[in-house]
């Protein structure tokens, strides 16, 4: 190999992340790797200056490779422009709003060293950096919720199956990943279950093995209320929705959502137009978390599950349904269902 090419890239979309960005690329100046790599960043896009930094940008440790979407298309086509792109045998995948430590490319590079079979790919840990705030809502979905991460139950140095392929810091071997029918699916329009699907097609296609070590460390720099995560979680059911369509033998994997789903379209049918709309509800519960994101009660953890689990299937409902004119009184009989128990906790 060339002693100039790169050993590694870093592959990272990005959105609108301008008043954040400076601090990430800063810190892939500060990396402790010996060995020359690059950085391949897919501007989605963005409507503020993103875009602009990223070309104004001078790198004093690695190549800095950064080009611009003609129209926003997802996480899933910004990452394939850049997979296209690499140049080295290693690729590392990360998040715009991962902020590495110092020994983040390095020990990537170390983990494939010492791992050499082109099938495992190593996952790195994901935390929430120190300097900023985290309020228990935060702290239930990367803790016991498992909602965005499962790092809380994963353990150094074991195996984990494709649902653990967690692109804010994941590498790859090339090889592999050319050796995969097709890259992220964008049909996934909202970042979710794109990296899952991959995993999935890597892993049956081509043996694909996912190992987990405890560093490489990337600060997870995205602060989280009860809101904004409601809505990740109804965007992460309507994709879901999508990678059952796709793969049908994954919807007992995911818990049976449509059988879910179904069992509220049959009680709908039974009780339409009884009790509270569930806008309503859904307020009254958002509300209610919000009123503890920085506080404690017995039950805080039982009823971010029921909120958070609640939104998830309405995006799955809302996929399965569209618009049509029963939805509501599905969606009625899902909140009385799922919210009004969790409500009644607190009284």
């Amino acid at each position: 190999m060339n002693p100039d090419s790169p050993a590694i890239s870093v592959i990272m979309p990005c959105y609108n992340r301008v008043h954040d960005l400076r601090r990430v690329l800063e810190a892939y100046d500060q990396q402790d790797i010996p060995h020359p790599f690059e950085l391949i960043a897919i501007d989605d896009a963005s409507t503020d200056d993103t875009f602009s930094l990223l070309t104004q940008y001078r790198p004093t440790r690695y190549r800095l490779i950064a080009e611009r979407q003609p129209h926003n298309q997802g996480p899933a086509a910004a990452r394939n422009r850049a997979l296209g792109m690499v140049t080295s045998p290693l690729v590392v995948i990360v998040g715009d709003d991962i902020l590495p430590e110092p020994d983040f490319v390095r020990r990537h590079l170390e983990a494939h060293q010492y791992y050499p079979d082109p099938k495992i790919a190593i996952l790195g840990n994901v935390r929430w950096p120190e300097d900023m705030p985290c309020n228990t809502l935060m702290k239930h979905i990367d803790g016991i919720g498992a909602q965005q991460f499962g790092y809380h139950y994963l353990k150094n140095g074991q195996e984990y199956s494709s649902f653990h392929f967690y692109t804010a810091n994941i590498s790859v071997k090339m090889a592999l990943m050319r050796g995969v029918d097709h890259w992220f699916d964008t049909d996934f329009s909202r970042a979710a279950f794109e990296d899952s699907e991959l995993s999935y097609r890597l892993w049956r296609q081509l043996g694909m093995r996912i190992k987990y070590l405890a560093s490489p460390i990337g600060n997870h720099y995205h602060y989280h209320t009860i809101w904004t995560f409601a809505m990740r979680q109804y965007h992460v059911g309507l994709m879901g929705y999508v990678l059952v369509r796709k793969h049908p033998e994954l919807e007992f994997a995911l818990r049976g959502p449509i059988r879910k789903v179904m069992g509220y379209t049959l009680r709908s049918v039974l009780r339409v137009g009884v009790g509270d709309s569930h806008l309503a509800l859904e307020n009254q519960a958002l509300q209610l978390a919000s009123d503890y994101e920085w506080d404690t009660h017995p039950h805080l953890d039982r009823l971010y599950l029921r909120v958070l689990d609640y939104f998830y299937l309405k995006g799955w409902i809302d996929a399965l349904f569209g618009q049509k004119p029963f939805v509501t009184a599905i969606h009625n009989a899902h909140a009385r269902l799922k919210l009004v128990g969790a409500l009644q906790w607190f009284e």
